[in-house]
């Protein structure tokens, strides 16, 4: 698949991505999302970053308590395992 993007140089430039590529770096952004919601300090009312109210409203509407770790990567880990990579 063909993409277009603008960085630090002010020309468009295109990149040919592969399945095999988008499928690596779909398993990785699950690893990221995961290692966030790990090692950031989520808080109902300090977000720290935009991902975090969300993180925090997915939470309550779940009734899972973000402010336990273990609480909360329990949850995030069961729905980061059960996403399959539709790159497959």
């Amino acid at each position: 698949m063909n993409i277009t993007f603008e960085g630090h140089m002010p020309a468009q430039r295109q990149a040919t991505i592969t399945q095999d590529q988008f499928y690596r770096l779909f398993e990785a952004m699950k690893e990221d999302i995961l290692s966030h919601v790990e090692f950031s300090k989520i808080s109902e009312n300090d977000h720290l970053f935009p991902q975090d109210k969300t993180i925090c409203d997915l939470c309550k509407e779940h009734r899972v308590n973000f402010r336990d770790r273990k609480d909360l990567v329990a949850f995030f880990k069961a729905v980061i395992d059960s996403m399959e990579n539709p790159y497959t």
